[in-house]
């Protein structure tokens, strides 16, 4: 079982926020380090571990995308277009009842909102 997925991001207040807004992941743990703030998002789930680090580039992993698994992607996606934030069409791979988008999160790190079907 993977733990945790970590971000190194210049922007942490923002992506806790947006994470929070977007997804209602919740602060589970927060770790103060002489080096800034830890903050794990979510409960039960796998967490997001957000690093505070002032340094931090945009991230840019070509091939890497952190998937959430939600149950109205419709409503997700007119989230984001109420913020202007771009995202992807919807995909339907296979003619099934599962579909899923991309996006990016305020870091450049490449999402996937995924919804297994109704």
């Amino acid at each position: 079982m993977i733990a945790h997925v970590t971000v190194q991001t210049a922007k942490q207040e923002e992506t806790v926020e947006f994470y929070q807004w977007l997804l209602g992941l919740t602060i589970s743990r927060t770790l103060e380090t002489p080096n800034g703030k830890i903050v794990f998002l979510g409960a039960e789930e796998t967490k997001l571990e957000l690093i505070a680090n002032s340094a931090a580039e945009p991230v840019n992993a070509k091939g890497l995308t952190i998937g959430f698994a939600i149950s109205d992607l419709d409503e997700k996606l007119a989230l984001l277009d109420s913020h202007e934030i771009p995202h992807s069409d919807i995909i339907k791979p296979g003619g099934g009842p599962m579909r899923f988008a991309y996006f990016t999160d305020p870091n450049g790190c490449a999402i996937q909102l995924f919804e297994a079907g109704k």
